[in-house]
C-alpha cells in the first residue's frame, strides 16, 4: 500500500518468494507482476534470522547490525513510480519454516515524501540462493 496524503492510496497484491543471499547473513523477499508492480525487502542479520524489529537503512549501507532495506514499484494511471524506503522498520515474524514481514516507513519519490507499507504473509523459507550485493 502506498499512501498519498490526505486520502488517496494505491493497493496491490503480489505472490512473494524468499531467497537466501550467498553471504549467509541476509535474505531477499520479493514479489512482482508482469505489468510492472513489485516489492522487495532485504533483511540482514547476524547469525540467524529471528523475529523482531529491523530498522530501515540506506541501500548500500555496510553496517553489520541487523537491518532492512525495502523498495517498491507501482503503476498509477499507467505511469510507473518507484522509491526505496529511507525511514521506518521491518517487523519480522518467524514461524517455523515460514516468515511474515511488515515494512512501514517512507521514501522520496518525485521530491515528495511518500509513506508506504509492505506486508509479506507466510512466505516459505527456501534453500535457493542469490547474490544480494548492492550495485548503485
Amino acid at each position: 500500500m502506498v499512501a498519498f496524503p490526505p486520502k488517496d492510496t494505491v493497493r496491490f497484491a503480489l505472490p512473494a518468494t524468499l531467497r537466501r543471499c550467498t553471504d549467509r547473513r541476509s535474505i531477499l523477499l520479493q514479489g512482482f507482476d508482469p505489468q510492472g508492480s513489485g516489492v522487495l525487502a532485504r533483511l540482514r542479520f547476524r547469525d540467524s534470522l529471528t523475529s523482531g524489529a529491523y530498522p530501515i537503512t540506506s541501500l548500500g549501507d555496510t553496517i553489520t547490525t541487523p537491518s532492512a532495506n525495502a523498495a517498491l514499484r507501482y503503476l498509477l494511471r499507467d505511469v510507473p513510480h518507484e522509491f526505496a524506503f529511507d525511514t521506518g522498520s521491518a517487523q519480522v515474524r518467524r514461524d517455523g519454516n515460514s516468515i511474515g514481514v511488515r515494512v512501514t516507513g517512507s521514501g522520496i519519490e518525485n521530491a515528495i515524501r511518500t509513506p508506504a507499507r509492505i506486508e509479506f504473509h507466510d512466505v516459505p523459507m527456501s534453500n535457493h540462493t542469490v547474490s544480494c550485493n548492492y550495485q548503485p
